[in-house]
């Protein structure tokens, strides 16, 4: 398997059909193959939006940490039915987690034909093979299929994550911000490389001790403004010139036209520590919120850790009400 893009060849039986199942590692000009294939396997999931090739693009052969030798697409025949892949982040080997991340994705009317137990088989050897001692992925709770896939893998569920919405609640309240704090908004698009690198300190400062937190690369964050089509917006606070909170706003465009909405997502939302309990999080939260629906939008979508209690009781008193939640499931590799 360490040859680039081997071909195998695999036939599995199902009832009474047979079909051979052709896999082999993806090049760059299969980019496209892979948006497809990752769209159509989670639209059922209830807050999907699909990626662009350019923006799934950043994510795999633009990412340093990405790999096709870690990677498979699946055929049936011609048509492109799954890919998996496995993934090693140095980032994440460096702030000691010793673990790699598997994802797999099959189009809705080939699950069942064997694709997803293989490309499970071939991830978990790749990720094994660079020495890591587990496997993680976080899977959505409507994606019953791959749930299923990783119970049967041998993962356990170790986390889990809340999907809270804002439904057109009327005005949002007011709430100040603690004296001496000053608030820029800048549109991602519009920052600069210095600019990103200083938004990444924060976010890597206020999120550290956040479950199986590995500090961001300043170049994702390049490589994601240069290739996303949505608007983020990025509010950082300062208190005598030093960076203290931020909060990101983003309103997905594509996800709000196939679903006839008016929607955005607080993506992140953090406070360093010597500034908390000062009401800083909140006011940055009410901000966000209000830039979105200044902006038309009046669905407001955020996550959060199930077993952060501060944080769901904060989302909970503006309005929120969870709405669903994802897991996050690890399999320990055995000595």
């Amino acid at each position: 398997m360490r040859a680039a893009r081997a071909t195998i060849f695999i036939t599995y039986s199902r009832l009474l059909e047979s079909m051979t199942l052709m896999y082999r590692h993806p090049a760059k000009q299969d980019i496209d193959l892979i948006t497809s294939i990752t769209n159509m396997s989670r639209r059922e999931t209830a807050y999907h939006h699909d990626l662009t090739p350019a923006e799934r693009n950043s994510e795999t052969f633009d990412d340093p940490d990405y790999s096709p030798e870690g990677a498979w697409l699946v055929f049936d025949g011609t048509k492109s039915i799954a890919y998996g892949i496995g993934v090693i982040e140095e980032g994440r080997i460096q702030a000691g987690l010793d673990d790699g991340w598997v994802e797999i994705d099959v189009i809705p009317e080939a699950r069942g034909c064997g694709a997803e137990e293989e490309l499970m088989r071939l991830a978990l050897d790749y990720i094994k093979s660079r020495g890591v001692s587990r496997a993680m992925a976080k899977i959505e709770e409507t994606e019953g299929w791959k749930k299923d896939l990783y119970l049967r893998s041998g993962f356990k569920s170790v986390r889990h994550f809340y999907r809270l919405a804002r439904r057109d609640k009327g005005d949002i309240p007011q709430k100040k911000f603690p004296p001496g704090i000053e608030v820029t908004h800048r549109m991602l698009k519009e920052m600069s490389d210095d600019e990103i690198a200083v938004f990444t300190e924060i976010l890597n400062d206020t999120f550290s001790e956040h479950f199986s937190f590995a500090p961001e690369p300043p170049w994702r964050w390049t490589k994601w403004r240069d290739a996303c089509d949505d608007p983020w917006m990025v509010s950082m606070a300062r208190k005598s010139s030093e960076t203290v909170a931020l909060c990101v706003a983003e309103v997905p465009l594509r996800f709000n036209a196939d679903h006839g909405i008016q929607s955005g997502w607080i993506d992140l939302l953090g406070v360093t520590k010597d500034m908390r309990g000062q009401g800083l999080g909140t006011a940055m939260l009410v901000n966000g919120m209000k830039w979105l629906k200044s902006t038309g939008h009046d669905t407001i979508f955020i996550g959060v850790d199930a077993e952060n209690d501060k944080a769901l009781g904060l989302y909970v008193a503006l309005g929120f009400k969870v709405e669903n939640e994802c897991q996050v499931y690890d399999l320990v590799f055995e000595a």
